[in-house]
């Protein structure tokens, strides 16, 4: 896989596919990354024709599809994985029912109604529920 270097120098995209673990991995050093890991193996299974970028300085990936906008982002933090999805907020109730806690962000997404802030431990066993949520980013408008 050849990755290509964004003009900010912080964030590095796939051309196609996942990005190689050497761009990503030294810069989540101490942070926890079985769950994300996992989580980005069964993305690509379910989307074969996703494409991640990793931004350096946020510690971020983040997915789309052929020449579309972004739909999803993954947050590596020290406690939680915060993902912002490109759904509506209308959904949170069903992520809150699935047992993961959601607190919204004011940022680029929210204001644009992505659900974001979705919070998920490191320690979570659920990756076929997060990864079916991350899959419904894919469904289009």
């Amino acid at each position: 896989m050849r990755e290509k270097q964004n003009t900010s120098r912080n964030v590095t995209m796939a051309k196609h596919g996942l990005l190689e673990e050497s761009v990503w991995k030294y810069k989540l050093r101490g942070y926890p990354i079985s769950l994300v890991c996992s989580i980005r193996e069964r993305l690509l299974k379910k989307i074969p024709d996703i494409t991640e970028k990793f931004n350096k300085n946020s510690r971020y990936f983040g997915y789309w599809v052929g020449e579309e906008k972004d739909r999803a982002y993954i947050y590596v933090q020290k406690k939680n994985l915060r993902i912002d999805l490109c759904i509506s907020r209308a959904f949170e109730p069903d992520i809150r029912k699935d047992g993961f806690e959601i607190r919204y962000s004011h940022n680029f997404q929210g204001r644009a109604d992505w659900l974001t802030g979705w919070q998920v431990p490191h320690s979570s066993n659920k990756v076929e529920t997060i990864v079916k949520w991350l899959c419904k980013a894919f469904e289009g408008d």
